[in-house]
């Protein structure tokens, strides 16, 4: 079961009220749970340090997110699920441009549209682009149906997962294909046009040994709603209807072939398909039309593990991420007057992707009280993109890396954990990331873990290689004028360098109640150097507006705060999960309003509240709860924070069982505390995007 939490904040009396109840009534429960001898699993993660441990042992804090948890939830999105880790915030963001519509997950801020600062795993094949950073959540070939568990480990990570593992790692892990035999299927409609299908079939072949399983999904929704007759739009028509529709089509497989007692080889691989709708752009000089973006998403991933005695084996895995993405438009008119010829631009800001990765892990026990996990990966990052690296052509990146990780048992009471990664980017300098970790248990029941750790965030693509701009030659009654027009520009630099995160952290563990109840807490310091941000360097390559960009390491902060979770069973039938963060960034010596932006780029409070009942054998529901404090995403214009908002979200569930097949029909109720926005208070160059109520009706079965 995940480690969870619940914390009290002055915005959310009610929950601290809630608490309270819990607390006082603790004596009753735990007879309750005495009595019903509930048995409560310690949760067992791989994702800290690649090495199976207890998440109470962990170097760093993790939050697991098990299979109950993701039914429970009636998401639609993984997006949706990560709001029950604390700190992580999730956003829809119509970006700088006020144009397309992107899932935005972030963890302690410092972050636009991208979040470029956190790594994401799915079985541990990082699924990152490499050209601009961060995940396109709507666009990835996986379904919440094949999630088995999410583990979140919050705090940098470099040590075992390289570069870009910065402020948080997030590995999605699917299920054994054995764990789905037989046809499942299910079929949701709501508002919003929400119109998906799922069908998915699982087997073995007639040995035993090949359990195999196929999944064909689509989803479809018209998006998010602009909100109307305002009167706050500096550019953008009142009346301006949300150009973000979506459709997607995906497939994906999973083979897992047990050759021998002691060897297991897994294939995996997908192919995906979304059309989204995008908006135009609304800016004064807004170019860019109303249009759809085609992307294409594909991958292929081999691993063969091997056991070679109880306390030695090994890994060897190879992945390949492709990602082409058509969108092509002409321009609305330009009018630039003064005698000169009006015009029209053919814009392609389509892009293409690839990673391959190959690498090799191996597990040793060397005594019993010392585990050692070490490895070694070589990984080639492809991009190709007309607008982004204009006249550059395809840039690749070559990266190597070689990392262990080891877990020493003191004595009874004290256990150390340490490891690092050092890493050869061949368009950069040469990294290492260390982490060390010294966990004190008191006793079965509590532990104390103090640790330290250094990692590094590599630019990517688009910012060490970055070459942006619109041009035209100008004509004057078809004649050139000698002058070519320049606008949004964004030039190389010569030298950009590693982010870099030092983080000291301070975590309980503890399991009260009779072990009913378990609770996390983790206080944190971090002091991260040389953030990568866009600097106006005026004139000289802009005469259109004189706005000539340069991706620099700009900025420094500090981030302290404190994550509380909690994770209870008062009895069999009942789980509460809570969680809140409260943390504050503040900019090392400056005082500019880039400062300011970074200082306001996390919300200082927030918290979330789950709750899941079984009412009996065929009925069950969950109530679910968020709070997000004011903040500030980089991209969006100005110093203004967006307002703090609430959700409430209620599943219903009815089961019916026959001989031969269990059906499940599902209400699905979002956003019943009102209207509200998650990206900005006010768009500059966009409408105001808002969440509403939304409702839906899931109807699952699977035949055996």
């Amino acid at each position: 079961m995940p480690d969870k939490s619940l914390c009290l904040s002055h915005n959310t009396p009610s929950l601290a009220s809630s608490l309270i109840l819990l607390i006082t009534t603790a004596s009753p429960v735990v007879s309750q749970a005495v009595e019903e001898d509930i048995f409560f699993e310690m949760p067992i993660v791989l994702s800290a340090s690649r090495l199976e441990q207890p998440i109470s042992e962990t170097p760093m804090a993790v939050t697991s997110i098990d299979r109950e948890i993701i039914e429970a939830s009636g998401a639609r999105t993984i997006p949706e699920i990560l709001r029950l880790v604390p700190g992580i915030v999730v956003g829809n963001s119509v970006n700088e441009w006020g144009e397309e519509a992107k899932l935005v997950v972030t963890y302690h801020g410092h972050t636009d549209q991208y979040s470029r600062q956190m790594q994401v795993l799915i079985d541990g094949r990082s699924i990152y682009e490499p050209l601009l950073g961060g995940v396109n959540w709507n666009m990835l070939p996986i379904n919440i149906e094949d999630i088995e568990r999410i583990e979140v480990s919050r705090g940098p990570n470099s040590s075992t997962y390289g570069s870009n593992s910065f402020l948080a790692v997030i590995n999605i892990i699917t299920r054994h294909a054995s764990e789905d035999n037989g046809h499942y299927a299910k079929l949701r409609a709501g508002n919003h046009d929400i119109r998906d299908a799922l069908y998915r079939y699982g087997g073995k072949n007639g040995d035993g040994d090949i359990d195999y399983r196929v999944t064909l999904a689509t989803q479809n929704d018209n998006g998010l709603d602009a909100k109307k007759n305002i009167g706050i739009y500096q550019h953008s028509n009142e009346e301006v209807d949300n150009h973000d529709d979506i459709s997607t089509g995906a497939v994906d497989y999973r083979i897992d072939y047990q050759i021998d007692t002691d060897s297991t080889l897994t294939y995996q691989g997908g192919y995906g398909r979304t059309i989204l709708d995008i908006n135009e752009n609304f800016s004064a000089a807004g170019i860019r039309p109303v249009r759809d973006s085609k992307t294409n998403n594909g991958y292929q991933f081999l691993k063969l593990d091997n056991t070679i005695s109880k306390k030695n084996s090994y890994v060897v895995q190879y992945y390949y991420n492709q990602q082409d993405k058509t969108d092509q438009s002409v321009s609305k008119i330009v009018q630039p007057g003064g005698g000169i010829d009006d015009f029209t631009l053919f814009l392609d800001f389509g892009l293409k992707s690839e990673r391959h990765n190959l690498e090799f892990t191996h597990f040793n026990q060397t005594t019993d009280n010392l585990r050692l996990i070490w490895g070694a990966s070589a990984q080639q990052d492809i991009s190709n993109s007309p607008f982004w690296l204009n006249g550059q052509g395809t840039i690749r990146r070559e990266i190597y890396r070689l990392f262990a990780n080891a877990e020493w048992q003191i004595n009874t009471s004290n256990l150390l954990n340490f490891g690092a990664q050092y890493e050869d980017n061949k368009t950069l300098d040469r990294e290492i990331s260390p982490r060390l970790s010294l966990i004190h248990k008191f006793n079965d029941q509590h532990n104390l873990r103090l640790s330290v750790s250094r990692a590094v965030r590599s630019p990517f693509i688009s910012e060490e290689f970055g070459n942006t701009v619109f041009s035209h030659d100008l004509t004057s009654g078809g004649v050139p004028v000698g002058v070519t027009l320049i606008e949004q520009q964004i030039i190389p630099n010569d030298k950009i360098d590693h982010e870099t995160i030092t983080s000291w952290e301070i975590g309980y563990h503890g399991q009260l109640m009779n072990d009913q109840l378990l609770v996390g807490i983790r206080l944190f310091h971090d002091s991260l150097d040389d953030l990568i941000q866009t600097e106006n360097i005026g004139f000289p390559a802009d005469n259109f507006d004189s706005s000539t960009y340069i991706y620099k390491n700009l900025m420094s902060t500090y981030v302290n705060g404190i994550e509380l979770e909690l994770d209870a069973r008062p009895k069999t039938s009942t789980r509460i999960i809570a969680n809140t963060s409260y943390l504050q960034i503040k900019n090392k010596g400056n005082d500019d309003n880039l400062s300011k932006e970074y200082e306001g780029s996390a919300p200082e409070w927030t918290v979330s509240l789950m709750a899941i009942e079984k009412f009996s054998d065929n009925y069950s529901g969950s109530i679910e709860y968020h709070y997000v404090d004011k903040m500030q995403w980089l991209d969006v214009p100005g110093l203004s924070l967006s307002n703090s908002y609430k959700t409430l979200d209620i599943n219903l569930s009815k089961f019916i069982r026959t001989s031969g097949s269990t059906s499940k029909i599902s209400l699905i109720l979002k956003n019943l505390l009102g209207d509200y926005n998650n990206y900005h208070q006010r768009s500059e160059n966009g409408p105001l995007i808002e969440h509403n109520i939304t409702t839906y009706i899931e109807y699952s079965i699977i035949f055996k």
